[in-house]
């Protein structure tokens, strides 16, 4: 089992302030040490014009070659941070570019801001380049497999030419990557929502324990908590599934996984909206979202939409990437090898969501490889977060804590049916 990796953004995860810090820090260190060489050479002159000879002419070559180190450091910190700034830049731009007609003047600012940055350090231009083109691959692993899978076929080759096309396709649509201020088209018919169960819970206390409560293959497609708080009001859980397979697979089919991903209302976004009402939820309620494949990418979409107030999105082999804004925290967990995270195209370049957010991945290398999709190895994944060290975990754990102080939770599992349209009815 490989060990996970946390990240920002597919390339930028670097403060560039930290870094223009370091590099004003270290010029007053330079300037300390370029006091301190002259007057070692001052020290040399004397002791060489008197009897008893030079002998401070050693240190003072030492002391200048600290400030030579030391101006070098400094410039290469600075134009590190120009090159992350270069970067984010064209991250912004790229963006805007998929967005309204209205951002045309932000991507021509963009790239004026650029141009500037480009000029004033040819070095950062070419850091900036590089850190492109060294960013993560996200096709890497799978296409890795798909090699040696279709080897003995002869359609190796093939298979990861394909994958590659697919990549460029969705990199060039941006339907994997969706701005904030995204919303859903059309509207399906009404779906059936029936409550299959209700019953006492807890809060979650982990990111694993978020993970379990993600309904499966048995009964239930949704599942919603309600959280009464010491002061009176209420606070929600939502988890939503995959897609499902077989006769009765329910609004969270292939059909609404193809219409959602094309940015269309799919009747299992408005069964989670109908769940979450049926539950007691209200417009402007605070509602967590979590979910797996579809699911995820329904919450991806509940996010977007703005109806409910949304802290924290808990993504697991979610096929988007949405921009939810700055004030809910973003935990998107991937796979190398699960081939649905690559819809999203690798996802933003920048960091995105609240401060804390992050991307989390590994590499499952089951036999077969279409296993790592599954959900035990996504909850396998988030228990390694759940004792990982990282920073950003204080704020997922402080998240999650606030749920905890509930002095009361309920719980509700609903089963989900395609519903049927006026013309459909009438005509039956």
């Amino acid at each position: 089992m490989a060990d996970i990796e946390i990240r920002g953004g597919r390339v930028v995860a670097v403060d560039t302030e930290t870094l223009r810090n370091a590099a004003a820090q270290t010029e007053l260190a330079v300037a300390d040490a370029d006091t301190v060489r002259a007057g070692l050479r001052s020290a040399d002159r004397l002791l060489a014009s008197a009897t008893i000879g030079g002998g401070a002419a050693y240190l003072a070559t030492a002391a200048g070659a600290v400030v030579e180190r030391g101006q070098e450091l400094a410039r290469a910190l600075r134009d590190t941070a120009t090159a992350y700034e270069i970067v984010e830049l064209q991250a912004r731009a790229a963006i805007a570019r998929h967005g309204d007609a209205r951002d045309r003047g932000e991507v021509v600012d963009l790239a004026r801001k650029v141009a500037e940055l480009e000029a004033s350090s040819p070095a950062a231009a070419e850091a900036a380049r590089q850190a492109v083109a060294d960013a993560p691959d996200p096709f890497a692993t799978v296409a890795g497999e798909l090699w040696w899978t279709t080897l003995a076929s002869g359609l190796a080759p093939v298979a990861v030419g394909a994958l590659r096309w697919g990549a460029a396709e969705i990199r060039d649509r941006g339907t994997g990557t969706l701005p904030e201020g995204s919303r859903l088209l059309g509207k399906p018919a009404r779906p059936t929502v029936e409550l299959a169960r209700s019953q006492p819970g807890s809060a979650p206390a982990t990111v694993a324990d978020v993970a379990r409560r993600v309904p499966g293959g048995g009964p239930g497609t949704i599942r919603v908590e309600r959280y009464t708080m010491p002061d009176g009001g209420r606070r929600f859980a939502l988890y939503l599934s995959g897609t499902r397979f077989g006769e009765d697979p329910g609004t969270f089919d292939w059909s609404s996984n193809v219409a959602l991903y094309d940015g269309m209302r799919s009747s299992s976004y408005e069964a989670s909206r109908i769940a979450l009402e049926k539950a007691g939820a209200k417009p402007g309620d605070s509602v967590m979202v979590s979910g797996h494949s579809q699911g995820a990418m329904v919450a991806s979409r509940i996010a977007l939409e703005k109806e409910y107030e949304v802290p924290m999105i808990v993504g697991f082999g979610n096929p988007v990437q949405a921009d939810v804004g700055p004030d809910t925290l973003q935990v998107d967990f991937r796979h190398r090898d699960d081939v649905v995270p690559l819809l999203a195209g690798g996802g933003h370049d920048a960091e995105i969501g609240a401060p804390g957010s992050m991307v989390v991945e590994r590499t499952v290398d089951p036999l077969p490889w279409l296993n790592s999709h599954q959900m035990d190895e996504y909850t396998a994944t988030s228990e390694m977060l759940d004792v990982s060290t990282d920073p950003r975990m204080d704020a997922v754990r402080d998240r999650l804590a606030e749920l905890g102080t509930a002095e009361s939770v309920e719980v509700f599992v609903y089963d989900t049916a395609e519903g049927v349209s006026a013309s459909s009815a009438d005509a039956g």
